[in-house]
């Protein structure tokens, strides 16, 4: 198994440690979002009360990732920021996931610098290695975090699309791993 690192989106970090993948959390948190993880079972690794996550700050990251990890990004971090981190996750020989939640847009640049994207039709970007393109009324975060525990297990898309869907069909509240497989 692989391990799965989220940066600074701790709605896919909820998301997909409520589906039991190992969910380690880099990035800036107040005490209140913290607290909602850890509840969530999230693993917080890195985590500032303030300021924005700077070159000294994704270095860290870095040296977390190793081949085979997934970093799990959405488009709130901006081009900047994305790019930088996936930088170093390809130098790490780790996938970079892009998922553009509703609300959201990413740029070119960023999807070609994703190895996964999961996002609406309207957010499709660049060219990415794979892209997921939940239907209307299924949640991108939702399905982002049933994927998340299927990559992490090894899981191609077409083994993949059903669990994801389940989960994504439950709404904009990430659902739990029971809910979804013995619902």
């Amino acid at each position: 198994m692989s391990r799965t690192f989220v940066l600074g989106a701790s709605r896919l970090a909820v998301a997909a440690a409520r589906m039991k993948a190992d969910v380690n959390y880099v990035g800036v948190a107040d005490e209140s979002a913290s607290s909602w993880m850890t509840a969530n079972h999230v693993f917080l690794r890195d985590v500032w009360l303030e300021g924005e996550l700077t070159t000294r700050r994704l270095q860290r990251l870095y040296h977390r990732l190793y081949p085979g990890s997934s970093l799990w990004m959405d488009a709130s971090l901006g081009e900047e920021t994305f790019l930088r981190a996936a930088s170093y996750a390809r130098e790490r020989r780790a996938r970079v996931v892009l998922c553009v939640c509703d609300g959201q847009t990413a740029t070119p640049a960023m999807g070609d610098a994703a190895d996964w994207l999961v996002a609406r039709s309207g957010g499709a970007v660049g060219a990415p290695g794979q892209t997921v393109t939940p239907a209307a009324g299924e949640s991108v975060v939702s399905w982002a975090g049933a994927m998340a525990l299927c990559l992490m297990n090894g899981l191609d898309l077409a083994r993949m699309t059903p669990f994801c869907k389940r989960a994504a069909a439950f709404g904009e509240e990430p659902p739990w791993y029971d809910e979804v497989a013995y619902g």
